[in-house]
């Protein structure tokens, strides 16, 4: 490997942290910000969220398409990390209901790819430098960004019931200034500067041809889109539910969030041992059976003590979707690892579009029960999209269809 004079994986590392931190210190208190804080109708709420999934399909499309092209990735994710700070940093500091929409509607669109972006620079990095441990680096440095769920909600949690529940925003703005920083000071070192050479395009071939993907590669999507969504359903609900249905607080909220985060740790361990012997579709339409399992018997509990005895459902689940989906994703599009990391961010946009409609739907008239139902069922559908998609790939693992 080319020698750097900056510590890279460390900086990586680093930056994966303060990456996982801006969605920890946020995304479990999205809704009692927007709702409980701000007086937003669910309706509302819901708009702004799928506004900002809606331009942001478009925004993360477009920076993995230009992330192929461009001969310095560090830029985009230095780009990304600027926006999450303004987002961030309006709502912290001018809370209101117009600043909410405008950052999360708007700004964290541009925002929101800086994950995405991080892992297509991993990628790349590592398959020039170290080819045989790229797959390796990029799981492990997933475990990373889940350690910051397992610290930061209970942290955030209690911030939140001590001081205010916008300092979570501050908390998590100054970690995409870290990011930035970061980033500044890897484009310091050319040899940090990394890219592949993009397939050529055949003789008369169209332009639509660098979009083309592998059979069953678009069920496979789809249903992860649906799993996810289920996911964000759940996450928008579950800590109103915690606080109206089963009578905790925000400090429980925390808590839930880190006890799924600490179970999500070594089932990322073992998600990675049963990939040597299971398909990545298999594991990922068992992912969404468990959560079906986990959401459907949430539901119908009523005390937050039996949650916290479910929360190895949630872990195991959540681990599956959220770390196996890197490299299958990034497999998609054949030579395009810029433009299929986008798909990331489509598919995590497309999901947040489709949890916070059905969250609109759903809790309207406070019945949060019937949104994890809903959820429930919707995690079911997905697994099924997936595994129907592709029977033939189902069982041990197979290689990838050229």
């Amino acid at each position: 490997m080319t020698q750097s004079r900056l510590p890279v994986t460390a900086l990586l590392g680093a930056n994966m942290f303060f990456s996982g931190v801006t969605y920890a210190a946020t995304m479990p208190y999205a809704s009692l910000v927007g709702v409980d804080n701000l007086g937003m109708s669910p309706g509302f709420f819901a708009a702004v969220m799928s506004t900002g999934a809606i331009c942001g399909t478009f925004v993360s499309l477009g920076l993995g398409y230009l992330s192929d092209k461009l001969p310095d990735r560090r830029i985009l994710v230095l780009i990304t990390a600027l926006a999450g700070i303004l987002a961030h940093g309006l709502i912290y500091l001018f809370p209101s209901q117009l600043s909410f929409a405008i950052a999360m509607g708007l700004i964290m669109p541009l925002a929101g790819a800086c994950y995405g972006q991080g892992f297509g620079y991993v990628r790349v990095f590592y398959l020039k430098h170290r080819r045989a441990r790229a797959d390796f680096m990029v799981t492990s440095l997933r475990t990373v960004f889940t350690l910051a769920w397992v610290v930061v909600p209970p942290l955030a949690g209690w911030v939140a019931a001590q001081f205010s529940i916008f300092d979570i925003y501050l908390a998590s703005s100054l970690s995409y200034a870290a990011m930035a920083g970061i980033f500044a000071l890897l484009m310091t070192d050319q040899r940090t500067a990394v890219q592949v050479p993009a397939p050529v395009r055949a003789e008369g071939a169209s332009l639509l041809s660098v979009f083309e993907l592998r059979p069953g590669v678009l069920a496979g999507l789809a249903g992860l889109i649906v799993m996810v969504g289920a996911m964000r359903l759940l996450t928008l609900t579950v800590s109103l539910f915690i606080v109206s249905d089963l009578g905790g607080t925000v400090t429980d909220v925390g808590f839930y969030a880190g006890i799924t985060a600490a179970v999500e740790a070594p089932c990322m361990l073992l998600l990675a041992w049963l990939t040597t012997r299971l398909s990545k579709e298999t594991l990922l339409a068992a992912a969404g059976l468990v959560m079906a399992l986990f959401i459907g018997l949430t539901s119908v509990l009523t005390s937050v003590t039996a949650l916290y005895w479910l929360l190895l459902l949630n872990g195991l689940g959540t681990a599956a979707l959220m770390s196996i989906n890197i490299p299958y994703i990034q497999d998609a599009i054949k030579g395009r690892i810029g433009l299929s990391t986008s798909l990331m961010d489509i598919v995590a946009i497309a999901a947040n579009l489709l949890g916070a409609a059905g969250f609109g739907l759903l809790a309207s008239g406070g019945n949060y029960r019937l949104a994890l139902a809903v959820a429930a069922g919707l995690s079911v559908i997905g697994a099924a999209i997936m595994a129907l998609g592709n029977l033939e790939r189902l069982g041990r693992p197979k290689p990838a269809l050229a």
